[in-house]
């Protein structure tokens, strides 16, 4: 079953890496026993990835029968071997090797990329991570059932429903978190020194993909984190809020925006040009070229910006970079994007497995592919591709000479 869903994003499941491929015997009907005093043979050249055997199902169906009768182990899962076939064969498309973007996902990898996609999850509204085996509160998310009891960034979380979780596994712990609307859970937290029992309620928490602050001077900063179905709206919210508050010039920071959903890419891409204005071209295989063009009034067309841009930014982001400096509607800082050019779909396996395919590619709105090259800054300025982005609330800081540089152009061009 396939998704109705577009998809322009990075990859969100990390892999283990596949072993280097050893040298091996000549297959024969019975492999000869290696000694341990043997010595070992030499390393094979390393294979072209694109290289394939001669009657490939074949050898597959062979290669699949001798593990049956003669591999050491017979109590072997078929299953699991059926399983890293399948991941063989998708790490065989062309994809960047350090996001891998083909890919097999279990059920728990779809559910949350349909979340992500979705807007929203079911929680109590964190975001955390481990320092030093600790789990620690990243991220309180407005309107969530742990900002409600005053929860905040820093905070850590000893216990989970009575149980200790430090060290355990982050998947475990997220499992535990999560749960259905209107159940309970007790975290025991611990800020400084004091230490207590908060008891919350899950409930549906809106995922926030937009956050946005007044910078002073008449200007405004706004950080696109991703594209799913409730971005647009977010966007649009934001930029009211902060006009409201004075905010005549805008920095858009996509710097770590992986992309996401390509028609809430499109949305946001149109709400900053002209009606009629390109953004982006998709060709997907066997189905007409579709041109995407700025629909409506284009209610944001005439906010002076400036966009930071990095090896981060992706996909969707990269489309909505490349339109803006297309159509000289923005000036681009900071390091040339990642450089991805194809659309992703999901395709279900009818087991609760799920495959992310790519089944298109896009060209910008200049008319020239993406993939491999990326957009460019018209300023250059030094963006590291794992530097974390600074929280909300410690924005501008210092040490951000791309968005020092954003304000002081901007500046420069009010007056």
């Amino acid at each position: 079953m396939r998704r109705p869903l577009s998809l322009l994003t990075l990859a969100l499941f990390a892999c283990d890496p596949a072993p280097e491929d050893a040298a091996a015997p000549e297959a024969t009907d019975v492999a000869a026993p290696v000694l341990a005093e043997a010595p070992a043979p030499a390393k094979a050249p390393t294979r072209s990835h694109a290289e394939a055997m001669p009657d490939a199902e074949k050898a597959f169906a062979a290669a699949r029968k001798l593990i049956a009768e003669h591999y050491v182990d017979a109590a072997v899962d078929p299953g699991a071997l059926y399983t890293g076939a399948v991941e063989g064969m998708l790490a065989r498309l062309g994809q960047p090797a350090a996001h891998p973007i083909n890919e097999l996902l279990a059920p728990r990898e779809l559910a949350e990329l349909l979340h992500d996609t979705g807007g929203t999850i079911v929680g109590v509204g964190v975001m955390i991570e481990q320092v030093a085996g600790i789990l620690v509160i990243r991220e309180v998310i407005a309107g969530g059932p742990a900002g409600a009891a005053g929860l905040q960034r820093g905070d850590r979380i000893l216990e989970i429903d009575g149980v200790r979780v430090q060290g355990k596994p982050m998947v475990e712990i997220v499992d535990k978190i999560r749960g259905a609307a209107g159940t309970s859970i007790d975290l025991f937290v611990q800020r400084d020194t004091e230490e207590w029992h908060e008891k919350l309620v899950r409930q549906t928490v809106a995922i926030q993909n937009v956050e946005a602050k007044p910078l002073g001077d008449k200007l405004g900063y706004l950080r696109l984190r991703g594209f799913a179905e409730t971005t647009p709206a977010e966007f649009d919210a934001a930029l009211e809020a902060l006009q409201k508050e004075g905010a005549e010039a805008l920095v858009l920071d996509l710097r770590a925006c992986p992309g996401g959903l390509l028609d809430a890419a499109i949305a946001i891409s149109g709400s900053l040009l002209r009606d009629g204005q390109a953004i982006v071209t998709t060709t997907m295989r066997d189905e007409p070229v579709k041109a995407a063009v700025a629909k409506g009034d284009g209610r944001w067309h005439a906010l002076p910006l400036a966009v930071l841009i990095g090896p981060e930014t992706a996909s969707g982001a990269e489309i909505l970079a490349d339109a803006l400096a297309t159509h000289k509607r923005a000036t681009l800082i900071g390091a040339p994007t990642f450089g991805k050019g194809t659309v992703e779909s999901i395709h279900e396996l009818g087991n609760g497995w799920a495959i992310k395919l790519s089944t298109g590619r896009f060209v910008g709105a200049g008319g020239e592919p993406l993939a491999g090259r990326g957009v460019k800054p018209h300023l250059p300025v030094a963006v590291a591709a794992d530097a974390p982005l600074d929280p909300l609330d410690a924005v501008p800081s210092e040490a951000d000479s791309a968005l020092t540089v954003a304000k002081t152009w901007l500046e420069d061009q009010a007056k």
